[in-house]
């Protein structure tokens, strides 16, 4: 996250809310003391669990969002385990990046 003079690199995302850089030293504090865990999730992750969620439930989610769906593949979870997810957010403020990425069929 930063070049070797201490210079934060630009991040990219999608999501504009994961684009900001200030928050990384408090994400590698909880990762470190193990009070967070980090998963790492492509854009294209996202959105396929975006087109997913929004054929399934009717959902539009907001990109951010999105990333947090694409990350339950890849978390073990145990039979008898209770997964609350906060749809926060709205995703018809981010309708211009669907529409961009609908044409990619393997979303649909």
């Amino acid at each position: 996250m930063q070049t070797n003079d201490g210079q934060i690199i630009k991040p990219y995302s999608i999501a504009a809310g994961l684009d900001y850089p200030g928050i990384g030293p408090l994400l590698a504090f909880l990762i470190k003391s193990g009070r967070a865990k980090a998963v790492h999730v492509t854009d294209s992750e996202a959105l396929k669990a975006a087109f997913e969620l929004t054929r399934l439930e009717g959902i539009i989610p907001a990109l951010e969002t999105a990333h947090a769906l694409a990350c339950l593949g890849k978390i073990k979870f145990h039979r008898n385990d209770i997964l609350v997810i906060n749809l926060s957010g709205r995703g018809d403020k981010d309708l211009a990046t669907y529409m961009k990425n609908i044409e990619n069929e393997s979303y649909l």
